[in-house]
């Protein structure tokens, strides 16, 4: 038993290994511009830009995000969100403005401050975001 003591590392950094393998090498998503992420897109609602954007004010607060900077007029907010894992401060900008045909567009990027790859951080913080706003305009 004592020979396979040697195992252990082995196996964590090769675990290690392939958990990094799995997400890409990004650490910068935006709606509708992020070929690693297709699914991850603007988001259509039917509401006036005002009532998303004071929607989209509250699901930020309520995620726990220090909110930097609105600016109603321009349907932007400018927000840190802080990872749980190694605290890292994530910058995004929620940006919602008039739809063609009526109610709102919403667009939303997560950037991370440092580092080459956020391990699927930004990703999942949108989709989060997306999803909440989505029962909160419903």
């Amino acid at each position: 038993m004592k020979m396979l003591w040697w195992l252990v590392p082995l196996a964590l950094v090769l675990g290690a290994v392939f958990v990094l393998g799995r997400w890409p090498m990004i650490n910068d998503v935006l709606t509708g511009h992020t070929p690693e992420y297709p699914d991850i897109q603007p988001q259509h609602l039917r509401a006036e830009p005002g009532a998303v954007f004071e929607a989209a004010l509250t699901v930020a607060r309520d995620a726990g995000w220090e909110i930097v900077e609105t600016d109603a007029a321009k349907g932007r907010i400018e927000a840190v969100a802080t990872t749980r894992f190694l605290r890292f401060r994530d910058d995004v900008t929620i940006l919602i403005e008039p739809a063609g045909q009526g109610g709102s567009r919403v667009d939303i990027r997560s950037r991370s401050r440092v580092g080459r790859s956020d391990l699927g951080a930004n990703a999942r913080r949108i989709r989060s975001f997306q999803e909440k706003l989505l029962k909160l305009q419903t």
